[in-house]
């Protein structure tokens, strides 16, 4: 007992300005809520913090009571309409309960949520569960790596797509290795069917970018006590996707946002597409290989259209991502396209 008196007294003895320190690299939400109980000084600190991680968790499934309910629900419906109205009433029947739009618990973020009390905070990251409860998967549109970056304002100002059908480690023995030389010489053209592939990959990342940047703007209608917030990175667990909002983006946000009250997906304006592809990509500092592997830069119609610029902000030196880019927009040959505004 002595000896955790003892102890205690030592730490007590920690300046404020390293127990803040402490705090900011611990980071977590959930961990500095529960450092708030330990003491009157843990309680007065913690939320002087400036850098916060939040691990938003999964919407909990419904429980069995809930689901007996629907089912006596389903049955009752069914003697009742089963003669005047057969075919409505089946489909009410086999169709699905309505549930949330979105899979994920954001209570920490809303407006009487414990996120408000952290007013000196400058940075924020916050990442949802699987998907993040957005549209499309790679795997159903028939991509094995699919990964994207977009920066927002009030609107897109950049996206950056990498995505591949084959994604694995280097090919090892030495005549795999002489096919794929051989597939690297083929002509790197795009039929319509891959073409329309990447269409797809492109609309799906751009949906779940703009799902993110609306629930960023609901967070920041919810919580007008945190003027100080520079940085705010959105993704998800299964590092398919990152929204990244700057200081000046944020203000810009401040100054639109209204509060809400439903989540809907941010429109996304006209857009100008630069996509590059190459039947296979050999990424020697990750030690992957990508086949069918397709970068598109984007940004909005009227910023003009895109550079082969390889200092984009957005790259950053994450592997696969970063090296896919940087190899990416060597190639030579090109396409434009134009998508118009949904």
């Amino acid at each position: 007992m002595c000896q955790e008196d003892e102890a205690s007294a030592y730490f007590d003895c920690l300046p404020d300005a390293l127990l803040l320190l402490i705090f900011n690299k611990l980071h977590d939400l959930k961990s500095l809520t529960k450092c708030l109980s330990v003491s009157k000084r843990f309680n007065a600190l913690v939320p002087l913090i400036d850098t916060a991680f939040i691990s938003v968790p999964p919407l909990k499934h419904p429980t069995s009571s809930t689901a007996t309910l629907y089912v006596h629900s389903a049955l009752r419906l069914l003697f009742l309409k089963l003669f005047l109205k057969p075919l409505g009433c089946f489909h009410r029947i086999m169709a699905p309960p309505k549930s949330n739009t979105r899979s994920f618990d954001l209570s920490c973020c809303r407006r009487d949520g414990v996120l408000k009390i952290f007013k000196e905070m400058k940075s924020l990251h916050l990442e949802l569960p699987g998907d993040g409860g957005e549209l499309g998967s790679s795997s159903a549109s028939g991509a094995s790596f699919l990964q994207w970056k977009a920066g927002f304002g009030t609107n897109l100002k950049t996206c950056i797509i990498v995505g591949a059908t084959s994604f694995g480690k280097r090919l090892q023995k030495e005549e795999e290795r002489e096919e794929s030389m051989e597939e690297e010489e083929e002509e790197t053209v795009l039929n319509d069917e891959e073409l329309k592939s990447r269409v797809i990959w492109t609309i799906s990342c751009l949906i779940a970018a703009s799902t993110r940047h609306c629930l960023l703007k609901q967070i920041l209608a919810d919580n007008p006590s945190i003027p100080l917030l520079e940085r705010v990175v959105i993704s998800d667990s299964n590092k398919q996707g990152v929204l990244c909002v700057g200081k000046e983006e944020l203000a810009e946000m401040r100054n639109s946002v209204n509060t809400l009250e439903s989540i809907e997906r941010s429109p996304v304006p006209e857009l100008n597409m630069k996509l590059w592809y190459l039947p296979v990509l050999e990424l020697p500092e990750s030690g992957y290989v990508m086949k069918g592997a397709t970068l598109v830069l984007i940004r909005p119609v009227v910023d003009g259209m895109i550079e082969n610029d390889g200092g984009d902000p957005l790259v950053g030196d994450e592997k696969p991502f970063g090296e896919a880019v940087r190899e990416m927009i060597k190639v030579k040959k090109s396409y434009f396209m134009t998508m118009t505004s949904f």
